[in-house]
């Protein structure tokens, strides 16, 4: 199936400055794993009429608490643009330098590969829950990032990173 990033348009992030955002429901319920070992075991959680089941695969395991950040950076990016009157999109365009130093990380060779592995869980991890479906009770499965890739040159320097997030997210 043709890549999502062909029918959106991207939103190229300018900068890491944007004040970080909380997510609500991030932080509400258990959608990550608070392991540092790698977790496969799922997350079955249920309170009044919400669900949330969360599952990983064994290659990736499931997105820790730590991968989420990656999201709430991409949310604070998106609401800071659209606080500006710029056009936003789901579909994020940025360097790898940018979103590392925003979330206080570090910048070396081992800290990319660390990005990397954040994104193949984010993307890998499914998620099922009732939040968010107003008055028709209704299950949404998502992943956290529907897909990403490497902008490299012919002689595989990176030169950027994309990826699409859900729109539950």
């Amino acid at each position: 199936s043709p890549s999502e990033r062909s029918r959106l348009d991207p939103f190229v992030v300018a900068t890491g400055d944007a004040s970080p955002r909380d997510q609500r429901d991030l932080m509400e319920r258990p959608f990550f794993s608070l392991a540092k070992a790698k977790r496969t075991t799922p997350i079955l959680y249920e309170a009044g009429d919400v669900h949330v089941e969360v599952f990983a695969v064994p290659e990736h395991g499931m997105a820790t608490i730590w991968d989420a950040d990656i999201l709430i950076w991409a949310a604070s990016q998106i609401v800071e643009a659209a606080n500006l009157g710029f056009q936003t999109s789901r579909f994020l365009r940025f360097t790898p330098y940018q979103l590392l130093t925003a979330i206080g990380r570090q910048t070396g060779s081992r800290d990319y590969r660390l990005l990397k592995g954040a994104l193949a869980r984010l993307q890998s991890t499914v998620i099922q829950t009732t939040i968010r479906n107003g008055e028709h009770w209704r299950r949404q499965q998502f992943s956290w990032i529907n897909e990403w890739g490497e902008c490299t040159t012919r002689d595989g320097r990176v030169e950027g990173m994309e990826f699409v997030l859900p729109d539950w997210l």
